[in-house]
């Protein structure tokens, strides 16, 4: 076989491989990319002369805006079958973000279809870092490149090598054992809408940052004259936690979104502004502001801290929502009136519902209140590159008649509710919480420094039978004898409220 043949066997072969990419991204199918990113590693490197390696299964360390890389030659490539100029610039700029420039001098990006006839470079001269060189025209490829480039091989045993490469993934028989193979297995089954236990929020895209100016002293002294009338003993010092809430509910400030690192305030809230009464408590001169990632990617420290900050920032946001913090037990939870009562909730699945939130518990035998039970929920937060998405572990908090202090029943009634509930059951409170905290309304203001955004179901395929990995369910006899029975709460177990 000469030259000539195995160029048109390369060639035959090329286009098999981008109409087997797009019949299968049509219907939504992508583990072709998947696919074709452990193809391209031989057949990259036999034409460019590299050394590539498949990142997603040779490195654990996470590489973003990259897929295959050759460290020794300092070559990155990303390979994605979205040609667009936003799959482009946003490639840029986590690849700038993430300095991936100091580890390497080239990034292709390989467009598995068809790259675009031209792409606008000038919009991306902002975005490129210095001493980087990347230009559309010459760095965003596609198989036609790929085929001008082997085209350009004059060694007959190096296209041999290819064309191999190519017959071997993408000849007629590999191409219908793959599809039946996606048909018999990821196709088959209807797909089946998870809903895991996070929902997506946004926020600001800018923090602020300023010494504090409070006179700590006078403050510390007004708060003794308190603790003197109340009978308590005065102090030396407040902690600095405690020294700017007071002073903030000197200026009428009750809000909890902030935090101080390193001696100084951290808030969404614009420091900027005239009418921002956290302006009260700062140094006006030593505002700055900063990008939240420039701030939270700096270091785990930072990280954390910034997590601290979107925790604080959410109990405000909870308390428009008549839901309190109860730093106790590091949870949040339906906050009761006063005097307490029992409370409920309108809400929407596909129906609408009402949920009791608040409930009394009651002795049965002798009918007096024992304590309030309230739906509550413990929270953490995770980010995915530059997205954040909320946590929500739904549970129960027990107070006392009084409707705040915990009340010594709460390990005991807790015991139970867990020997009754179920996934289902925890899911359903987890559905409430994500619709109450993402609810607005024409009447109700919404919460500036912080979006909580509506549940979003990922669809897997195929469907999980559900009955073959829970485990069966072992009631055990409670030992302690409750002061009142507990009943499962079935509120929430009408399925078609979620359909």
């Amino acid at each position: 076989m000469n030259r000539i043949d195995y160029i048109n066997k390369i060639n035959t072969n090329a286009a098999r491989f981008v109409l087997e990419v797009e019949g299968f991204n049509a219907i939504g199918n992508y583990h072709i990319n998947i696919h074709a990113e452990s193809f391209l590693v031989p057949v990259l490197n036999e034409v460019f002369g590299l050394q590539l390696e498949n990142l997603n299964s040779t490195q654990q360390k996470n590489f973003p805006a990259i897929d295959l890389a050759d460290f020794k030659n300092r070559v990155a490539f990303q390979i994605t079958s979205t040609s667009s100029f936003e799959k482009i610039k946003s490639t840029l700029e986590t690849f700038a973000r993430h300095e991936l420039h100091k580890q390497f001098d080239v990034l292709y990006i390989y467009i598995l279809t068809e790259k675009k006839p031209q792409y606008n470079d000038t919009k991306l001269n902002g975005i490129i870092p210095d001493n980087f060189t990347f230009a559309t025209n010459e760095h965003v490829i596609d198989k036609d490149v790929v085929l001008q480039k082997i085209n350009a091989i004059s060694a007959t045993p190096k296209l041999q090598a290819i064309a191999k490469l190519y017959e071997h993934e993408f000849s007629e028989i590999q191409i219908e054992q793959r599809k039946k193979k996606f048909e018999n297995g990821y196709l088959k089954n209807e797909p089946e809408n998870i809903s895991p236990n996070m929902v997506k929020i946004t926020f600001g895209s800018i923090i602020y940052k300023a010494d504090l100016n409070i006179d700590e002293e006078g403050i510390t002294e007004r708060v003794n004259e308190f603790l003197v009338i109340k009978g308590r003993r005065t102090i030396k010092k407040l902690k600095p936690t405690k020294l700017v809430k007071n002073a903030l509910r000197e200026h009428k400030a009750m809000a909890s979104d902030w935090i101080l690192y390193e001696n100084c305030l951290y808030t969404f809230r614009d420091l900027t502004s005239n009418r921002e009464p956290f302006r009260n408590i700062i140094d006006k001169g030593t505002i700055t502001s900063l990008e939240c990632s420039e701030f939270y990617e700096q270091s785990e420290a930072t990280n954390r801290v910034f997590k601290n900050l979107l925790r604080n920032t959410l109990m405000q946001l909870c308390f428009l929502k008549d839901i309190e913090w109860f730093d106790k037990r590091g949870t949040f939870r339906f906050a009761s009136k006063n005097p307490p009562s029992a409370k409920q909730i309108r809400w929407k699945g596909k129906n609408e519902a009402t949920k009791t939130v608040i409930f009394p518990m009651i002795n049965k035998k002798e009918g007096h209140l024992i304590c309030f039970r309230h739906l509550a929920f413990k929270c953490s937060f995770i980010n995915f590159d530059t997205d954040w998405y909320l946590i929500i572990n739904p549970t129960w908090s027990f107070t006392n008649p009084g409707g705040y202090r915990e009340s010594r029943f709460e390990s005991a009634y807790m015991s139970g509710i867990k020997r009754l509930e179920n996934n289902n059951s925890v899911y359903n409170y987890f559905r409430f919480f994500s619709y109450y905290l993402s609810y607005t309304d024409l009447f109700t203001p919404e919460f500036p420094f912080m979006k909580i955004h509506k549940l979003e179901p990922i669809s897997l395929s195929p469907s999980l039978d559900e009955q073959k990995w829970i485990p069966a369910k072992v009631v055990e006899k409670n030992t302690e004898a409750l002061p009142t029975e507990l009943e499962a709460d079935t509120e929430l177990t009408d399925s078609t409220i979620f359909e």
